[in-house]
């Protein structure tokens, strides 16, 4: 039995650049001609490897997750306390926000942009969300158990509420207010901690 022919490229690096590609385009705006040409691949091994674009979409979605949502939960994840933990994600969403190419944060661009007309894709992205909303949820109780946060406070209820103003931290980016703007309303997401 023959064996198809290998790869001519890595498949990691190719994810890589298409999801830079769509996140900086956004999924209506970048063409497969685009594609292609970033990644350097042919159109056959796009579609052998990836389906189609929506497909390249949905996996880029996924080395998202891997890639840079993951760089979030470690920071709830590090030694210490759980509440300069949740700070310290609040301060990577602002890191995000006032990065200089103004893209936003991809999963909050694409929920604006697809998940709409996509509902398959939109329960990907609304999963991703809740991977870090759940995530935060834990860092807070961890908090309430040790007595950082007071028992009155609603870990979900301060989740959802710090999930929302992180993802809205990040569009404003997009929208290239000045630092001053992302520093007050990162100082203001702050203060729902306490």
């Amino acid at each position: 039995m023959g064996v198809g022919r290998p790869k001519q490229f890595d498949e990691q690096e190719a994810l890589e650049l298409a999801m830079q590609l769509f996140w900086s385009r956004g999924y209506g705006n970048t063409s497969l001609s685009d594609l292609l040409s970033e990644m350097g691949i042919s159109r056959q091994s796009l579609y052998d490897t990836f389906g189609s674009k929506r497909g390249l979409f949905f996996r880029s979605v996924e080395h998202y997750k891997a890639t840079q949502l993951s760089q979030a939960l470690a920071l709830l994840e590090r030694e210490g306390s759980p509440l300069e933990n949740v700070k310290g994600v609040v301060g990577f969403f602002q890191d995000l926000a006032a990065d200089e190419r103004c893209r936003g944060c991809f999963v909050a661009n694409a929920l604006v942009e697809v998940a709409p007309h996509d509902p398959e894709l939109a329960e990907v992205l609304q999963d991703t969300l809740d991977i870090l909303q759940n995530s935060i949820r834990a860092s807070l109780e961890k908090s309430i158990e040790i007595g950082e946060l007071g028992s009155e406070r609603s870990p979900l209820s301060l989740a959802r509420a710090l999930t929302n103003a992180m993802i809205g931290l990040a569009v404003t980016g997009k929208l290239q207010r000045g630092r001053a703007t992302l520093r007050d309303i990162y100082s203001g997401t702050l203060a729902m901690l306490g």
